[in-house]
C-alpha cells in the first residue's frame, strides 16, 4: 500500500538543492511514496522571519499547512530549516486560540485548524516505509562503504516539541545507511553546527565549524558524509571545493543527501547531471565502488 504524503520542496529544493529535490522523488518514488507537492506552496519564512515578524513567521508557515490540511495530508519538509519552522508554528497555533484568529485572517481564504502533522525524510523512511522493506528493495547494498550520518543541530532540536529520534544522539540517518549496507561509523559530530546561513556574513566561523567537523569525520576514516540538510549539505562540501583558498580544507570527502545513497543502493538511475552541483566530485568514489 503506498504512502500519500504532502510534499512541500521548499526554496532551496526548487534551486540550490535541486539535486536533493530529484533525488527524494526517485528513492521515495521507489519505495511506493506518493509526493503530492503543496499546490501554490510559499517560502516558510526559514532563517530570518521569526527575527523580525512574528505574525509573519507563523502565517508563512501555516499557509502551507492550511494547504497540506485541506488535503487531509501530512506535510514532508525535507529542510531542516524549514521542518524547523513548521513545528514550532503549529505549536503555537494549536495551544494559542487568538494566535491562530489572527493568522487565519492573514491567510483567507485558507482557515488553519491546526490538524497537519509535519513529517521529515528520516521519520518517512524509518517509521513510515520501515526499514524491513528498504532492505528488501535495495539492488545494489553499499557494502565495505564506511559513511558518517551528520544530521546538523536543527533536525531533532526543536523547542518543546517532541522529537521522533534522540535529541542528542540522533540514529534514525545511521539504521537507514545500515539497511542500504553502509556501515555507520560512530563519531562526535553528528549534531555539531556548521554555521549554517553565516556562510553569507561570516565564511570565517562557518570555516572553523565545518573545519571541525570534516576533521573528525577524516580522523574515523569516512569515506563519505551523509546528511539531509541543505545547508549542511552546502557548507560542508563548499569548504572542500578550493574556490575559496584562505577558508578551503582538504579532506576531499563527497557530501551526499540521504535519498542520493538511497537511490543508487535501490539501483534507480538519477537525473543526468546529478553530480555537477556537488563541490567535491563523488563520480570518483561511485565508482570506486561500483555504484555508477
Amino acid at each position: 500500500m503506498g504512502i500519500q504524503i504532502a510534499y512541500f520542496p521548499g526554496c532551496s529544493l526548487h534551486s540550490s538543492a535541486k539535486e536533493y529535490n530529484d533525488s527524494i522523488k526517485v528513492s521515495l518514488g521507489s519505495l511506493g511514496v506518493d509526493l503530492r507537492e503543496v499546490p501554490d506552496w510559499n517560502c516558510c519564512g526559514a532563517t530570518a522571519a521569526h527575527s523580525l515578524n512574528e505574525s509573519l513567521a507563523l502565517a508563512l508557515p501555516a499557509r502551507n499547512l492550511a494547504l497540506a490540511e485541506r488535503e487531509g495530508l501530512s506535510l514532508f519538509a525535507p529542510c531542516s530549516a524549514c521542518y524547523h519552522r513548521f513545528i514550532l508554528a503549529n505549536r503555537v497555533l494549536q495551544k494559542d486560540e487568538e494566535k491562530l484568529l489572527e493568522v487565519n485572517e492573514l491567510i483567507e481564504p485558507l482557515n488553519y485548524k491546526g490538524s497537519t502533522e509535519v513529517r521529515n525524510i528520516l521519520e518517512i523512511l524509518v517509521e513510515d516505509v520501515g526499514l524491513k522493506r528498504i532492505k528488501r528493495a535495495v539492488k545494489r547494498p553499499l557494502k565495505g562503504i564506511r559513511v558518517v550520518s551528520y544530521y546538523g543541530c536543527l533536525l531533532t532540536r526543536v523547542p518543546h516539541s517532541k522529537a521522533s529520534d534522540d535529541r542528542e544522539n540522533p540514529v534514525y540517518m545511521d539504521r537507514v545507511m545500515e539497511a542500504i549496507g553502509a556501515e555507520a561509523v560512530p563519531w562526535p559530530s553528528k549534531m555539531d553546527c556548521c554555521g549554517a546561513s553565516l556562510n553569507v556574513t561570516e565564511e570565517a566561523i562557518v570555516c572553523r565549524l565545518s573545519g571541525h567537523i570534516l576533521d573528525n569525520a577524516q580522523a574515523v576514516q569516512a569515506d563519505a558524509i551523509v546528511t539531509s540538510c541543505t545547508l549542511c549539505q552546502m557548507n560542508l562540501d563548499l569548504m572542500q571545493s578550493g574556490t575559496k583558498p584562505e577558508y578551503s580544507h582538504s579532506a576531499g570527502l563527497p557530501v551526499f543527501y540521504v535519498s542520493e545513497l538511497l537511490a543508487l543502493a535501490l539501483g534507480r538511475e538519477l537525473p543526468a547531471g546529478q553530480w555537477k552541483k556537488h563541490f567535491v566530485d563523488p563520480k570518483v568514489f561511485l565508482k570506486r565502488v561500483g555504484l555508477i
